[in-house]
């Protein structure tokens, strides 16, 4: 009978992910390929635990460890048997999975586990399936002559039964008599749980650096300073990208006009790259010195082998030395730059501090320093580990495909619509700055208070982001010709209906496995998204006045909480939705660009993808766009004729001026004479530069009423 989600725990749930993704099509199959369904789900995962016990005792690869797996018939008992000539010992592991993580071990299977022991001491290969046999004829040298260990795998946490100890026992008294070779090794659910996480963090960084005009600080702490080479670093950044990057606060930013200039400088005149750059800093977990001088070491260069290394400050720097010497490695290789390796000997808290420290000159934001909480290192662990999804924390980092994953800013923003209380959703609209704010009243605080489970941060995304589409057309953005009124409620009140979308829909079943939230939610937030902006625009104009200022309304949490407790009580008692008011004569509209650049609704250096509008633009794009992924790439300058910085040449363009030239360079022959670039360049989730225009303008519509 198969399990149900609801009955799986989530410790169990994620093993199995990781054992299937990990050891499928690695583990030799072909004897239950014939099964289907549980009757195959559950021989495939005896064998993958089985293999995952031999790589956590052996700390060997996963496919050496699935080479030793012989769980099927006439295994006798012996799910994997592992010789080990390099430690001198071998491993017989019998395994027990569960779906429910309640495996146990019992005198019968102890007795049938030493009974393939023992059959492999009398030398009774031929009783063995043919690669049990093989595998068996290895291993009974270390058994006789040297060590072996019986490596029992649950997967539940009760311990084996006394009569099963008992049996194990009788076996170790038999095989020990002239020396201790034989032991035994339990292996629990908790430790395989630990096992796949252990699998999923990158291997540490190991590096050469080589330092010239050094010096070592003293101190209770080993520290270096001294000079690179620009080649060095970029070579770093080629070989291991982002990884460099592990304890920083943040990963580089992309292009952004600060980089351009760094770059600038080490193709124009990298002579003076040292003088006019800080350099980097670096922690490791630990490290040797190789002096070229014995006599006078300082007076030669040193190289740092390091262990562990990350680059917790500098990362622009770094980033931006691996772009030049791609584009001009002749004249970038004469640059130095300076950088400091600190040992921190593997302690975490002091390798944060540093980070922290390093980063303090810089514009770091609250946001950045959130990322290095533990609850997002964990929803970043669990989701990957349980429903394969990615989980962007670092502001820079590239941001997940939306059907791979979701990012820190998309989450935060998810549970605040989600939370129980609709003030979250007053202080996400008047600033998602909020949103990073501790103490005990702060939003990430209460939003962040329990981790929440990798199927709650993965509804509550999907469902922002069908309530935001939805509201994105009910505000006109999606061609839809709206009344103003309610189009600024859509502009200023997505949040608030957001949260409404959940609390009328499935809030309260959000972490129910069993409950269906593709057809009971999100197949019906596009129906009822426009319903709920109508009843909050009739409710704001008939409780504020006639010419509310509805932007405010939105804004501020008493407001929110009465007008989320009469929407939510009005759909409960079935109350019709009112008339929506006729729609109002539009006044005449500002630039988009200036627009924006007036209002300072988007950071410097905020990322922007190109995205075709239309069948005939995406056939003719598509294929260009995919030789070099920076094409579709830029970031925004708050800049009134030249706001887009293109990551494929670092240079500024209008919005429309930029559409064009890349129409020219992927020579589109039947390209149009003219283009409306802001329509194209979208903000990472969120709309196109045209479609956040249009809140300002809907509000600017509001702000003349008023003054009539």
């Amino acid at each position: 009978m198969a399990t149900s989600a609801a009955d799986t725990p989530r410790q169990v749930m994620q093993v199995r992910e990781q054992l299937h993704e990990t050891f499928h099509g690695v583990i030799d199959d072909s004897d239950i390929a014939h099964f289907r369904g549980g009757n195959y789900e559950q021989r495939f995962l005896s064998r993958a635990l089985a293999a995952l016990a031999v790589r956590r005792v052996a700390q060997c690869t996963v496919a050496e460890a699935a080479q030793f797996v012989t769980d099927g018939i006439a295994d006798q008992g012996l799910d994997a048997i592992a010789p080990l000539p390099e430690s001198g010992q071998a491993l017989l592991v019998q395994a027990k999975w569960s779906d429910k993580g309640t495996a146990t071990f019992d005198v019968d299977a102890a007795k049938t586990m030493v009974d393939g022991l023992n059959r492999i001491d009398n030398e009774l290969y031929d009783q063995f399936n043919q690669r049990a046999g093989a595998l068996a004829l290895e291993a009974r040298p270390f058994i006789v002559n040297s060590k072996a260990t019986l490596v029992i795998a649950l997967m539940g946490t009760v311990k084996p039964s006394p009569p099963a100890v008992e049996v194990l026992e009788n076996a170790l008294g038999e095989f020990n008599k002239y020396g201790a070779r034989l032991s035994i090794e339990v292996l629990y659910a908790a430790d395989f749980h630990d096992q796949v996480h252990a699998d999923l963090r990158p291997e540490p960084i190991r590096l050469d650096v080589r330092l010239d005009d050094w010096y070592q600080q003293k101190g209770p702490l080993e520290a270096y300073q001294g000079t690179v080479s620009a080649e060095s670093v970029a070579e770093w950044y080629e070989t291991h990208g982002s990884g460099l990057f592990e304890q920083n606060l943040r990963a580089p930013l992309g292009p952004t006009v600060t980089n351009a200039e760094i770059g600038q400088t080490l193709t124009s005149d990298p002579t003076k790259f040292w003088h006019l750059n800080n350099g980097v800093t670096m922690i490791c977990d630990s490290l040797t010195a190789r002096h070229d001088s014995a006599k006078s070491p300082q007076s030669r260069p040193t190289t740092l082998t390091v262990t562990g290394a990350s680059i917790v400050n500098g990362a622009q720097t770094v980033r931006a030395v691996a772009r030049a010497m791609h584009d001009d490695g002749e004249a970038a290789a004469n640059a130095t730059l300076s950088i400091k390796v600190i040992n921190t000997q593997e302690d975490r808290k002091f390798g944060v501090q540093v980070s922290q420290a390093a980063n303090r000159q810089n514009a770091i934001e609250q946001r950045d320093h959130i990322a290095l909480e533990p609850v997002h290192q964990a929803i970043k662990a669990n989701l990957r580990a349980e429903l394969r999804k990615q989980y962007v924390i670092k502001r820079g980092e590239p941001v997940a495909a939306p059907e791979t994953g979701c990012s820190l800013d998309e989450l935060a923003l998810a549970l605040a619509c989600l939370y129980p209380d609709a003030a979250q959703a007053a202080r996400a609209a008047s600033s998602t700055e909020n949103l990073w704010e501790q103490g005990s009243t702060g939003s990430h605080t209460l939003l962040f208070k329990r981790e929440p489970s990798p199927q709650k941060v993965w509804r509550s995304v999907l469902t922002l982001r069908a309530a935001r589409s939805a509201v994105y057309k009910v505000g006109g953005n999606g061609r839809e010709k709206q009344n103003s009124r309610e189009a600024a409620t859509a502009e200023h009140g997505g949040f608030l209906v957001t949260h409404l979308v959940f609390h009328h829909l499935g809030a309260t079943s959000i972490d129910d496995p069993d409950f269906d939230w593709h057809s009971e939610v999100l197949e019906k937030v596009p129906a009822l998204v426009p319903e709920l902006v109508r009843r909050l625009t009739h409710l704001v104009v008939a409780r504020y006045g006639p010419r509310p200022q509805i932007r405010t309304a939105f804004q501020t949490e008493k407001t929110c909480r009465e007008l989320a407790e009469h929407v939510l009580g009005d759909l409960a008692d079935g109350v019709a939705v009112p008339a929506p008011p006729k729609k109002e004569r539009k006044q005449r509209r500002r630039n988009t660009v200036p627009l924006l650049v007036d209002r300072r609704a988007i950071k410097d250096g905020a990322p922007l993808r190109y995205v075709a509008q239309g069948e005939p633009e995406r056939d003719a794009m598509e294929g260009w766009l995919a030789e070099d992924e920076r094409r579709r790439q830029a970031t925004w300058v708050n800049h009134r004729t030249k706001s887009i910085l293109w990551a494929y040449d670092e240079q500024q363009y209008s919005p429309s001026g930029l559409v064009s030239k890349m129409w020219a360079d992927a020579e589109w022959d039947d390209r149009p004479v003219a283009n409306q670039g802001t329509t194209r360049w979208f903000l990472a989730d969120g709309p196109s530069l045209w479609g956040l225009a249009q809140g300002f303008h809907n509000e600017e519509e509001e702000e003349g009423e008023d003054e009539e």
